[in-house]
Protein backbone atom coordinates (compact mmCIF):
# COMPACT_ATOMS: atom_id res chain seq x y z
CA UNK A 1 0.00 0.00 0.00
CA UNK A 2 1.41 3.38 -1.48
CA UNK A 3 1.50 6.22 0.98
CA UNK A 4 0.16 9.61 -0.51
CA UNK A 5 2.25 12.44 -1.09
CA UNK A 6 0.66 14.95 1.02
CA UNK A 7 1.01 12.47 3.91
CA UNK A 8 4.01 11.52 3.75
CA UNK A 9 4.84 15.39 3.85
CA UNK A 10 2.76 16.24 6.91
CA UNK A 11 4.69 13.49 8.76
CA UNK A 12 7.92 14.94 8.20
CA UNK A 13 7.17 18.21 8.99
CA UNK A 14 5.58 16.94 12.01
CA UNK A 15 8.74 14.75 12.83
CA UNK A 16 11.15 18.11 12.37
CA UNK A 17 9.09 20.26 14.49
CA UNK A 18 8.88 17.60 17.48
CA UNK A 19 12.73 17.32 17.13
CA UNK A 20 12.63 21.42 17.22
CA UNK A 21 10.51 21.70 20.29
CA UNK A 22 12.62 19.07 22.26
CA UNK A 23 16.02 21.24 21.30
CA UNK A 24 14.06 24.29 21.99
CA UNK A 25 13.25 22.66 25.58
CA UNK A 26 16.73 22.15 26.49
CA UNK A 27 17.82 25.03 25.35
CA UNK A 28 15.35 26.91 27.87
CA UNK A 29 16.06 24.31 30.88
CA UNK A 30 19.98 25.06 30.86
CA UNK A 31 19.48 28.77 30.41
CA UNK A 32 17.68 28.75 33.39
CA UNK A 33 19.77 26.51 35.35
CA UNK A 34 22.22 29.37 34.59
CA UNK A 35 19.90 31.92 35.68
CA UNK A 36 19.09 30.44 38.68
CA UNK A 37 23.23 30.23 38.90
CA UNK A 38 23.49 33.77 38.39
CA UNK A 39 20.69 35.05 40.64
CA UNK A 40 22.42 32.78 43.50
CA UNK A 41 25.50 34.49 42.80
CA UNK A 42 24.13 37.95 42.74
CA UNK A 43 22.56 37.35 46.48
CA UNK A 44 25.64 35.91 47.53
CA UNK A 45 27.28 39.10 46.31
CA UNK A 46 24.50 42.05 47.90
CA UNK A 47 25.15 39.85 51.36
CA UNK A 48 28.83 40.64 50.74
CA UNK A 49 27.87 44.27 50.11
CA UNK A 50 25.63 44.55 53.19
CA UNK A 51 28.32 43.18 55.25
CA UNK A 52 30.56 45.67 53.84
CA UNK A 53 28.82 48.52 53.98
CA UNK A 54 27.94 47.47 57.81
CA UNK A 55 31.36 47.26 58.43
CA UNK A 56 32.31 50.92 56.97
CA UNK A 57 29.48 51.91 58.94
CA UNK A 58 30.72 50.78 62.43
CA UNK A 59 34.34 52.35 61.15
CA UNK A 60 32.50 55.59 60.53
CA UNK A 61 31.30 55.76 63.78
CA UNK A 62 34.60 55.04 65.54
CA UNK A 63 36.23 57.83 63.08
CA UNK A 64 33.34 59.70 64.41
CA UNK A 65 33.88 58.75 68.52
CA UNK A 66 37.54 59.91 67.77
CA UNK A 67 37.15 62.61 66.34
CA UNK A 68 34.76 63.65 69.70
CA UNK A 69 38.07 62.41 71.48
CA UNK A 70 40.28 64.57 69.42
CA UNK A 71 38.29 67.24 69.79
CA UNK A 72 37.94 67.12 73.17
CA UNK A 73 41.55 66.91 73.81
CA UNK A 74 42.34 69.62 72.02
CA UNK A 75 40.46 71.74 73.87
CA UNK A 76 42.01 70.80 77.17
CA UNK A 77 45.33 71.57 75.42
CA UNK A 78 43.69 75.15 74.41
CA UNK A 79 42.96 75.83 78.09
CA UNK A 80 46.24 73.88 79.49
CA UNK A 81 48.13 76.52 76.92
CA UNK A 82 46.20 79.06 78.92
CA UNK A 83 46.58 78.27 82.13
CA UNK A 84 50.42 78.18 81.15
CA UNK A 85 50.15 81.69 80.00
CA UNK A 86 48.56 82.57 83.10
CA UNK A 87 51.24 80.91 85.08
CA UNK A 88 54.16 83.20 83.74
CA UNK A 89 52.18 85.69 84.14
CA UNK A 90 52.18 84.64 88.03
CA UNK A 91 55.86 83.69 87.70
CA UNK A 92 56.77 87.59 86.36
CA UNK A 93 55.01 88.82 88.85
CA UNK A 94 57.00 86.93 91.49
CA UNK A 95 60.12 88.09 89.68
CA UNK A 96 59.21 91.73 90.35
CA UNK A 97 58.09 91.14 93.84
CA UNK A 98 61.36 89.32 94.62
CA UNK A 99 63.45 92.13 93.40
CA UNK A 100 61.57 94.48 94.65
CA UNK A 101 61.69 92.89 98.23
CA UNK A 102 65.74 92.51 97.92
CA UNK A 103 66.37 95.73 96.99
CA UNK A 104 64.30 96.97 100.02
CA UNK A 105 66.39 94.45 102.23
CA UNK A 106 69.59 95.86 100.42
CA UNK A 107 68.92 99.21 100.96
CA UNK A 108 67.52 98.92 104.73
CA UNK A 109 70.70 96.44 104.88
CA UNK A 110 73.36 99.25 103.96
CA UNK A 111 71.20 102.32 106.05
CA UNK A 112 71.37 99.59 109.18
CA UNK A 113 75.26 99.48 108.26
CA UNK A 114 75.63 103.00 108.33
CA UNK A 115 74.18 103.26 111.54
CA UNK A 116 76.24 100.12 113.35
CA UNK A 117 79.34 102.11 112.11
CA UNK A 118 78.22 105.13 113.40
CA UNK A 119 77.71 103.74 116.98
CA UNK A 120 80.69 101.82 116.95
CA UNK A 121 83.08 104.90 115.83
CA UNK A 122 81.15 107.08 118.39
CA UNK A 123 82.02 104.20 121.05
CA UNK A 124 81.81 105.33 124.54
CA UNK A 125 82.15 109.58 123.40
CA UNK A 126 78.25 108.78 122.57
CA UNK A 127 76.99 107.94 125.66
CA UNK A 128 79.24 110.49 127.31
CA UNK A 129 77.49 112.80 124.88
CA UNK A 130 73.73 111.66 126.25
CA UNK A 131 75.14 111.80 129.81
CA UNK A 132 76.58 115.70 129.54
CA UNK A 133 73.37 116.63 127.81
CA UNK A 134 70.79 115.28 129.46
CA UNK A 135 69.09 117.11 132.21
CA UNK A 136 68.67 114.39 134.27
CA UNK A 137 69.29 110.31 134.72
CA UNK A 138 65.60 109.73 133.54
CA UNK A 139 66.35 111.64 130.45
CA UNK A 140 69.74 109.89 129.87
CA UNK A 141 68.43 106.80 130.47
CA UNK A 142 65.59 108.06 127.94
CA UNK A 143 67.94 108.46 125.39
CA UNK A 144 69.70 105.42 125.91
CA UNK A 145 66.65 103.05 125.75
CA UNK A 146 65.74 104.96 122.38
CA UNK A 147 69.29 103.98 120.91
CA UNK A 148 68.67 100.27 122.15
CA UNK A 149 65.25 100.53 120.72
CA UNK A 150 66.24 101.86 117.18
CA UNK A 151 69.20 98.77 116.96
CA UNK A 152 66.24 96.64 117.99
CA UNK A 153 64.07 97.79 115.71
CA UNK A 154 66.31 97.63 112.39
CA UNK A 155 67.29 93.93 113.56
CA UNK A 156 63.04 93.44 113.49
CA UNK A 157 62.89 95.50 110.25
CA UNK A 158 65.57 93.32 108.60
CA UNK A 159 64.29 89.96 109.32
CA UNK A 160 60.76 91.09 108.18
CA UNK A 161 62.52 91.87 105.12
CA UNK A 162 64.53 88.61 104.97
CA UNK A 163 61.13 86.57 105.57
CA UNK A 164 59.39 88.65 102.82
CA UNK A 165 62.27 87.70 100.43
CA UNK A 166 62.19 84.02 101.33
CA UNK A 167 58.39 83.71 100.92
CA UNK A 168 58.34 85.44 97.58
CA UNK A 169 61.18 82.23 97.08
CA UNK A 170 58.84 79.88 98.42
CA UNK A 171 56.23 81.29 95.76
CA UNK A 172 58.12 81.25 93.12
CA UNK A 173 59.30 77.59 93.60
CA UNK A 174 55.56 76.62 93.83
CA UNK A 175 55.03 78.27 90.62
CA UNK A 176 57.98 76.93 88.76
CA UNK A 177 56.57 73.67 89.93
CA UNK A 178 52.80 74.22 88.79
CA UNK A 179 54.64 75.60 85.70
CA UNK A 180 56.47 71.57 85.27
CA UNK A 181 53.25 69.79 86.20
CA UNK A 182 51.35 71.32 83.67
CA UNK A 183 54.14 71.23 80.86
CA UNK A 184 53.88 67.47 81.72
CA UNK A 185 49.98 66.80 81.18
CA UNK A 186 50.31 68.74 77.71
CA UNK A 187 53.07 66.69 76.86
CA UNK A 188 50.80 63.70 77.67
CA UNK A 189 47.79 65.07 76.02
CA UNK A 190 49.55 66.22 72.84
CA UNK A 191 51.08 62.42 72.43
CA UNK A 192 47.39 61.36 72.96
CA UNK A 193 46.21 63.85 69.99
CA UNK A 194 48.91 62.16 68.14
CA UNK A 195 48.00 58.81 68.57
CA UNK A 196 44.06 60.00 68.13
CA UNK A 197 45.23 61.19 64.79
CA UNK A 198 46.91 58.60 63.61
CA UNK A 199 44.18 56.19 64.73
CA UNK A 200 41.93 58.65 62.85
CA UNK A 201 44.20 57.96 59.97
CA UNK A 202 44.62 54.46 59.69
CA UNK A 203 40.44 54.29 60.14
CA UNK A 204 40.01 56.46 57.31
CA UNK A 205 42.22 54.49 55.01
CA UNK A 206 40.25 51.39 56.12
CA UNK A 207 37.12 53.68 55.10
CA UNK A 208 39.14 53.94 51.30
CA UNK A 209 39.38 50.23 51.59
CA UNK A 210 35.80 49.32 51.98
CA UNK A 211 35.20 51.79 49.41
CA UNK A 212 37.21 50.04 46.91
CA UNK A 213 35.81 46.57 47.81
CA UNK A 214 32.54 48.11 47.57
CA UNK A 215 32.82 49.90 44.48
CA UNK A 216 34.30 46.50 43.08
CA UNK A 217 31.52 44.66 44.00
CA UNK A 218 28.61 46.83 43.38
CA UNK A 219 30.45 46.56 39.76
CA UNK A 220 30.17 42.67 39.68
CA UNK A 221 26.68 43.15 41.24
CA UNK A 222 25.88 45.64 37.56
CA UNK A 223 27.46 43.15 35.57
CA UNK A 224 25.00 39.95 37.44
CA UNK A 225 22.37 41.97 36.73
CA UNK A 226 23.23 42.47 33.21
CA UNK A 227 23.60 38.78 32.35
CA UNK A 228 20.78 37.81 34.31
CA UNK A 229 18.46 40.41 32.18
CA UNK A 230 19.98 38.63 29.14
CA UNK A 231 19.17 35.19 30.09
CA UNK A 232 15.98 36.37 30.78
CA UNK A 233 15.41 37.46 27.24
CA UNK A 234 17.21 34.55 26.01
CA UNK A 235 14.68 32.50 27.44
CA UNK A 236 11.83 34.31 26.53
CA UNK A 237 12.93 34.44 23.41
CA UNK A 238 13.13 30.50 23.30
CA UNK A 239 9.50 30.38 24.94
CA UNK A 240 8.07 32.62 22.01
CA UNK A 241 10.06 30.37 19.26
CA UNK A 242 8.61 27.35 21.21
CA UNK A 243 4.69 29.05 21.20
CA UNK A 244 4.92 29.21 17.66
CA UNK A 245 6.50 26.18 16.58
CA UNK A 246 3.93 24.28 18.74
CA UNK A 247 1.30 26.48 16.66
CA UNK A 248 2.60 25.35 13.39
CA UNK A 249 2.59 22.08 14.40
CA UNK A 250 -1.09 21.79 15.52
CA UNK A 251 -1.68 23.52 12.16
CA UNK A 252 0.50 21.16 10.46
CA UNK A 253 -1.03 17.90 12.28
CA UNK A 254 -4.99 19.18 11.50
CA UNK A 255 -4.02 19.43 7.69
CA UNK A 256 -2.10 15.65 7.19
CA UNK A 257 -5.25 14.34 9.43
CA UNK A 258 -2.44 12.97 11.81
CA UNK A 259 -1.51 13.25 15.66
CA UNK A 260 1.49 14.33 17.35
CA UNK A 261 2.42 15.16 20.51
CA UNK A 262 4.04 18.53 21.97
CA UNK A 263 5.79 18.77 25.14
CA UNK A 264 5.17 21.83 26.85
CA UNK A 265 8.39 23.48 28.51
CA UNK A 266 7.94 23.75 32.44
CA UNK A 267 8.79 26.85 33.67
CA UNK A 268 17.10 35.57 52.29
CA UNK A 269 35.69 71.21 105.28
CA UNK A 270 33.20 69.14 106.44
CA UNK A 271 32.57 65.98 108.54
CA UNK A 272 30.79 62.60 107.59
CA UNK A 273 30.67 60.72 104.90
CA UNK A 274 32.94 63.35 102.35
CA UNK A 275 35.35 63.82 105.13
CA UNK A 276 35.88 60.21 105.15
CA UNK A 277 36.55 60.08 101.70
CA UNK A 278 39.14 63.13 101.96
CA UNK A 279 40.91 61.15 104.51
CA UNK A 280 40.76 57.98 102.84
CA UNK A 281 42.47 59.31 99.43
CA UNK A 282 44.94 61.50 101.51
CA UNK A 283 46.80 57.91 102.34
CA UNK A 284 47.74 57.29 99.02
CA UNK A 285 49.98 60.28 98.52
CA UNK A 286 53.32 59.29 97.07
CA UNK A 287 51.64 56.12 95.45
CA UNK A 288 52.34 55.92 91.78
CA UNK A 289 50.72 57.59 88.80
CA UNK A 290 50.04 54.85 85.70
CA UNK A 291 47.86 55.61 82.72
CA UNK A 292 44.57 53.55 82.62
CA UNK A 293 45.85 51.61 85.94
CA UNK A 294 43.41 50.41 88.56
CA UNK A 295 45.11 50.03 91.82
CA UNK A 296 45.65 52.59 94.31
CA UNK A 297 49.01 51.51 95.49
CA UNK A 298 50.35 49.67 92.33
CA UNK A 299 49.46 53.12 90.39
CA UNK A 300 46.33 54.57 88.82
CA UNK A 301 45.37 57.57 87.01
CA UNK A 302 43.18 60.63 87.75
CA UNK A 303 39.73 59.58 87.16
CA UNK A 304 40.47 55.91 88.27
CA UNK A 305 42.18 57.56 91.62
CA UNK A 306 38.58 58.91 92.55
CA UNK A 307 37.00 56.11 90.94
CA UNK A 308 38.91 53.40 93.44
CA UNK A 309 38.41 56.15 96.57
CA UNK A 310 34.61 56.38 96.06
CA UNK A 311 34.30 52.29 95.54
CA UNK A 312 35.89 51.79 98.45
CA UNK A 313 32.83 53.09 100.54
CA UNK A 314 30.56 51.78 98.07
CA UNK A 315 29.99 54.86 95.59
CA UNK A 316 29.88 53.84 91.91
CA UNK A 317 31.25 56.85 90.17
CA UNK A 318 32.48 57.46 85.95
CA UNK A 319 35.36 55.92 85.28
CA UNK A 320 36.52 58.63 82.80
CA UNK A 321 36.71 62.44 84.27
CA UNK A 322 35.13 63.53 81.23
CA UNK A 323 31.92 61.44 82.27
CA UNK A 324 32.77 62.69 85.83
CA UNK A 325 32.15 66.60 85.07
CA UNK A 326 28.89 65.75 84.21
CA UNK A 327 27.78 63.13 87.10
CA UNK A 328 26.44 63.72 90.88
CA UNK A 329 25.17 67.23 91.39
CA UNK A 330 26.62 70.55 91.07
CA UNK A 331 27.86 72.54 93.79
CA UNK A 332 29.26 75.47 93.66
CA UNK A 333 32.91 77.55 94.82
CA UNK A 334 31.78 79.00 97.74
CA UNK A 335 29.53 75.50 98.84
CA UNK A 336 32.57 73.12 98.31
CA UNK A 337 33.21 70.48 101.07
CA UNK A 338 35.99 67.77 101.57
CA UNK A 339 34.97 65.06 99.24
CA UNK A 340 33.71 66.55 96.33
CA UNK A 341 35.05 66.22 92.85
CA UNK A 342 36.98 69.30 91.40
CA UNK A 343 36.88 68.42 88.04
CA UNK A 344 39.48 70.66 85.70
CA UNK A 345 39.31 70.30 81.39
CA UNK A 346 41.18 66.64 81.07
CA UNK A 347 41.53 66.17 84.81
CA UNK A 348 39.56 65.40 87.93
CA UNK A 349 40.96 65.55 92.08
CA UNK A 350 39.67 65.11 95.57
CA UNK A 351 38.62 67.99 97.61
CA UNK A 352 40.48 68.00 100.88
CA UNK A 353 39.73 71.48 102.02
CA UNK A 354 41.76 74.90 102.82
CA UNK A 355 41.10 74.80 98.69
CA UNK A 356 43.64 71.73 98.54
CA UNK A 357 42.74 68.67 96.00
CA UNK A 358 44.39 65.19 96.41
CA UNK A 359 44.91 63.53 92.90
CA UNK A 360 46.74 61.22 90.51
CA UNK A 361 48.82 63.95 88.93
CA UNK A 362 51.19 62.72 86.62
CA UNK A 363 54.19 59.50 85.61
CA UNK A 364 56.85 61.77 87.45
CA UNK A 365 54.79 63.45 90.48
CA UNK A 366 52.01 60.58 91.67
CA UNK A 367 49.32 60.74 93.83
CA UNK A 368 50.19 64.25 95.25
CA UNK A 369 47.98 67.34 97.49
CA UNK A 370 47.66 70.49 94.97
CA UNK A 371 46.43 74.13 95.51
CA UNK A 372 43.04 73.11 94.09
CA UNK A 373 43.91 76.74 91.83
CA UNK A 374 46.59 75.86 90.28
CA UNK A 375 45.26 75.35 86.94
CA UNK A 376 41.34 76.59 85.41
CA UNK A 377 38.42 75.00 87.70
CA UNK A 378 35.87 73.74 85.08
CA UNK A 379 33.58 72.35 87.97
CA UNK A 380 33.28 71.07 90.89
CA UNK A 381 30.57 67.68 91.68
CA UNK A 382 29.05 65.99 94.83
CA UNK A 383 28.60 62.32 94.66
CA UNK A 384 28.06 61.54 98.18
Amino acid sequence: MRMGRGKLCGIILAVALAAGFSVSASSITSIQKEKTQTEQELSELQEEISELEEQKSEISEEISSLNDELTETMLNIAVLESDLEDKEVEIEEAQEDYEEAKATEDKHYESMKVRIQYLYEAGQESYLEMLLTSDSIAELLNKVDYAEEIQEYDRSLLDEYKEAKETVIALQEQLEEEKTELLEMEEQLEEEQSTLETMIAQKESEIEDFDSQLSEAQTKASEYQQKIKEQAAQIKKLQEAQKAASASSSSSSSSSSSSSSSSTATVSGGTGLGASIAAFALKYVGYPYVAGGNSLTNGTDCSGFVHLVYANFGISVPRQSESLAYGGTAVSDADKLPGDVICYYGHVGIYIGNNQIVHASTEKTGIKVSNMYYRTVRCIRRYW
